[in-house]
């Protein structure tokens, strides 16, 4: 990340959609962070381990699964993604 306020840079944001569209094609796990906002608080984060099942680059979301259950993540708010 760019700095601690949770700021993804250009780069980074294109490195994490290569890894997640391949996570999506060759079905292997990622790690996948992401902020999200709760009432009255900012700068939360998510994370959750699994396979990306859908893209859909319309609605800017991923689809991340895993024994568990399934995710929606918005890529916007995509912060970290580690394999």
């Amino acid at each position: 990340m760019a700095n601690s306020n949770l700021e993804v840079t250009n780069e980074e944001r294109e490195a994490f959609m290569y890894m997640l569209r391949d996570s999506a094609r060759e079905n292997y796990p990622l790690n996948v962070s992401w902020c999200v906002s709760f009432e009255g608080e900012r700068g939360n984060t998510c994370s959750m381990w699994g396979v990306v099942k859908w893209v859909d680059p319309k609605a800017r979301r991923v689809q991340l699964a895993n024994q568990t259950g399934s995710q929606w993540i918005e890529m916007e708010k995509i912060i970290n993604v580690q394999a």
